[in-house]
């Protein structure tokens, strides 16, 4: 997989779940890691763009290296654009 430089993580990441017909629906296995998750006290909630990521990885689009690769690209990108005065 390579990475693009005229495209963002977020976009690239929507072009390959289309691509293999992935979305980002949520199925009963990822409900059940946000329970467990909340009932240890974390609160995490992927967005669309993490849970395509997730979905594309169960499928078997990325392998592991390639999900963390691409899921740290974006989580670093939406940092970003939060905090656009650390870029």
């Amino acid at each position: 997989m390579k990475a693009s430089t005229t495209e963002n993580v977020a976009t690239e990441v929507r072009k390959l779940a289309k691509a293999h017909q992935v979305t980002a629906e949520r199925d009963g296995l990822s409900y059940m890691a946000v329970t467990i998750t909340r009932l240890v006290g974390d609160d995490i909630e992927l967005d669309d763009v993490g849970q395509l990521l997730v979905n594309l990885k169960r499928k078997g689009v990325l392998n592991k290296s390639e999900f963390m690769a691409l899921q740290g690209r974006y989580l670093e990108e939406k940092r970003r654009s939060q905090n656009p005065q650390n870029a």
